[in-house]
């Protein structure tokens, strides 16, 4: 079954894991040409690197051992921290995280474990839509990002909720 179009205003990158124990994504635009590349990185502690098409870091995602609740901090390349991201107790049927940005802007996850769908949203509006196929050999996401939203942000998101939701 085919994802809908996300309208105009929107863009598409397909997310697909890599075979390997550190949980990596490679993030292709429509054209199957990689803009990202999300290396999960083995350890006690939950983390990953986001890089751009020219294998720069952009985002750091770091985890607590055994968060209670789940947290999950977001630095830039520099090391500064820009976001704090935050999981509420998960229900088989819904999940929700907050995201809190430096400058104190708030993004709201809710999905659906069960219809493996995440809607991210920023004063009511949504921003991110994070959608999993069912049937595929290696996991895959397709991302759909409204105008002016940042693809690394997004993607150190999808990370922490495929780290939250699929493996733990």
């Amino acid at each position: 079954m085919a994802i809908p179009d996300p309208g105009p205003g929107w863009t598409r990158f397909i997310v697909k894991s890599k075979f390997g124990a550190g949980r990596d994504f490679a993030v292709l635009d429509l054209a199957e040409q990689q803009q990202y590349f999300v290396d999960g990185k083995m350890g006690m502690r939950p983390k990953a690197e986001i890089r751009d098409a020219a294998d720069r870091p952009v985002y750091r995602v770091t985890g607590q051992l055994f968060g209670v609740p789940k947290r999950m901090t977001i630095a830039d390349a520099d090391g500064h921290e820009v976001a704090s991201l935050k999981a509420k107790m998960f229900s088989p049927i819904k999940s929700r995280m907050t995201l809190t940005m430096a400058n104190g802007a708030d993004w709201q996850l809710e999905g659906s474990l069960m219809e493996k769908e995440y809607s991210i949203s920023s004063d009511g509006a949504p921003v991110v839509q994070i959608t999993q196929k069912w049937v595929t050999v290696r996991d895959t996401y397709t991302l759909d990002l409204a105008a002016g939203i940042d693809a690394g942000m997004a993607l150190a998101v999808l990370w922490a909720v495929d780290r939250w939701v699929e493996r733990d």
